[in-house]
């Protein structure tokens, strides 16, 4: 080969990679979430009243107006007829373990550990969150556990956890209630040993960082320990937190929340103590369980929003008169003036596991259809932190919109498409899994099983008998009624009986056996009978 072909071959290959990759740009620019008009529905905003035959307007991900269906759409905007649905804000699940691979480490402290490496985005449970209207997941380690790792929120949607995360690092999870093979002494002195541990290191970290840079800047002097520590936090580096202790300094510094496990009431007031303690007012929450909602007036006193758990009645067995009494929790909450969210249950069989038939629960047991919506939209985004981001559809939020068919409280409306951040991202006219689950019935088979009309069964053709005959007669259905009844056998006369005397008589039936007699009963037989 020479010199200059071998020198236009290599051109030729660098030209061809070169268009490629500004083909391959150009492309992903013009797929990156182009204007989108959702037009004609019954807009649900949360934040404001509802719009009906409304216009939502999204650019980039983002929502740029919402209006009636007077609003002027732009001439490039894709525009999507919702007319007879009902557009609303996605969901927001404010806690839920579903999306990792294990809810709990085997390590009762683990703060070194971030949901990220956990979340396996395959899982079915991230598939079944959009199918069900959800679009926010706050992912966060179960319960089980003296403190545990750090959360984050992800939408369920992406190969991977990098592209399904929106806000990493948001809480550090532990709990006041004993974990599975603790008692409550040891479980309360292992929690006060980590926090121990850490001022510890944290205040060792600070007088050597100020002795450090006292012996770089002579401006400053030298001081006693207790005051190097305390002019020394803030020269704390990045890279002068450990794996062990960074996750701690965040939530020490207010750069992550404390999200807190109480499973019963008694452990509920150590917990409040620690968040102010701690200085965690204002960034706390209270994940709950069992009866501690009995401890309402501690939690209302102390500002602390909530999370239910997804079972929101309490149940208590009156220990004089043996009756169960029951209590709807959330209305205990409410009546106190407590931000609440709620849970939704892991089972697969029950009906728990939806957020709005948990929001259901709440309107039959007096909130108003409006609050129960907030409640698993806005409400749970405001306890999460995310509220400028999601939980309404209102102008510089994010596009996380679903269609429903109907009323999203009630359960035989269905989600029909999901569009996140602008991008549809269900749609269940295409849904796979359904398809497979209720396949469609072919034309020629759908015919088939059309029940008959009543003409119809008229013109029918009769089925034949067991012998071979018609068991109509067909004659007689021919000629009309009146042959029909000359058809009909006469009654039997005496010649008759003659001739079917003159016939071979039939063969005699042969006799039954004869019963055993049984024996007779003894005198006591009746006793023994009993026994």
């Amino acid at each position: 080969m020479s010199t200059l072909t071998h020198k236009m071959l290599i051109f030729s290959v660098i030209f061809s990679v070169i268009l490629l990759t500004f083909g391959a740009h150009s492309d992903l620019q013009g797929q990156s979430s182009p204007k989108v008009a959702l037009t004609g529905g019954k807009i649900i905003t949360v934040s404001g009243a509802p719009i009906d035959g409304g216009t939502i307007l999204i650019e980039d991900g983002i929502i740029l107006a919402v209006g009636d269906g007077g609003m002027a759409i732009p001439y490039d905007a894709m525009e999507v007829d919702c007319t007879g649905m009902i557009l609303a804000p996605g969901f927001v699940d404010a806690h839920n373990p579903g999306g990792l691979d294990i809810p709990n480490e085997n390590l009762a402290v683990a703060p070194f550990v971030d949901v990220f490496d956990a979340i396996a985005p395959s899982r079915f449970f991230f598939e079944e969150a959009l199918r069900n209207g959800v679009t926010t997941v706050h992912v966060m380690q179960g319960n089980n556990c003296v403190v545990g790792g750090v959360s984050r929120v992800v939408h369920p949607i992406g190969l991977s956890p990098d592209e399904m995360t929106r806000l990493p690092g948001l809480a550090l999870k532990m709990s006041s209630s004993p974990k599975g093979g603790y008692d409550r002494l040891r479980h309360r002195a292992e929690l006060r040993g980590v926090f121990s541990e850490f001022d510890r290191w944290h205040s060792d970290l600070s007088e050597t960082r100020y002795d450090q840079e006292s012996e770089k800047n002579e401006d400053l002097n030298p001081l006693p320990p207790e005051e190097a520590r305390a002019e020394g936090k803030a020269l704390i580096r990045e890279e002068d937190l450990d794996d062990r202790h960074r996750h701690l300094a965040y939530l020490n510094d207010g750069r992550l929340a404390a999200w807190i496990h109480c499973g019963a009431a008694t452990d509920v007031a150590p917990a409040l103590d620690m968040i102010e303690k701690r200085g965690w007012t204002g960034r706390a929450v209270l994940v709950l369980s069992g009866d501690a909602h009995v401890a309402v007036n501690e939690i209302a006193a102390s500002k602390v929003p909530v999370v239910l758990g997804a079972d929101l009645i309490h149940r208590e067995r009156d220990l004089i008169t043996g009756d169960v009494e029951e209590t709807f929790i959330p209305e205990v909450f409410r009546k106190k003036g407590v931000p609440f969210a709620i849970q939704v249950g892991s089972s697969n069989v029950l009906p728990e596991r939806y957020l709005n038939y948990q929001a259901a629960r709440l309107v039959r047991n007096g909130l108003s259809p409006e609050k129960a919506m907030r409640t698993i939209t806005l409400g749970a985004a405001e306890i999460c932190g995310v509220a400028d981001h999601y939980g309404s559809i209102e102008k510089d939020k994010a596009a996380n919109i679903v269609m429903w068919t109907g009323d999203p409280l009630e359960m035989t409306s269905w989600v029909q498409k999901v569009w996140i951040e602008g991008q549809l991202a269900y749609d269940r006219e295409k849904d796979a899994r359904l398809e497979r689950l209720f396949p469609e019935m072919p034309e020629e088979d759908a015919e088939k099983s059309e029940p008959l009309s009543d003409d119809a069964s008229t013109d029918a053709e009769p089925m034949p008998a067991e012998n071979g005959e018609s068991a109509v007669d067909s004659d007689a259905v021919e000629s009309g009624d009146k042959e029909a009844d000359e058809a009909k056998p006469e009654p039997l006369n005496k010649d008759k009986k003659s001739q079917d005397s003159e016939a071979e008589p039939a063969p005699a039936p042969k006799p039954a056996p004869e019963p055993k007699p049984e024996p007779a009963p003894g005198i006591d037989s009746g006793i023994k009978g009993g026994l």
